[in-house]
């Protein structure tokens, strides 16, 4: 769980960036790669975030199988 917090956290900080500098962009190239790290850090964010949820549902089933 923490690794994935830490991974999480590096790529909203990964996408801040990329959010400041697309804003900053002034040339079309620039701002193309500067969307393109935007995307990719949304989907990353995206499927750590689906992995801990698949995580948290298993142990919560493997507890009521327990009981």
């Amino acid at each position: 769980d923490t690794d994935f917090q830490k991974k999480i956290d590096h790529e909203v900080r990964m996408r801040e960036g990329a959010c400041k500098l697309l804003a900053a962009c002034t040339q079309r190239q620039q701002a193309l790669e500067a969307a393109k790290s935007l995307l990719t850090c949304n989907n990353r964010i995206m499927a750590y975030m689906s992995t801990v949820q698949r995580m948290k549902e298993a142990q919560l089933m493997q507890r009521k199988v327990r009981r």
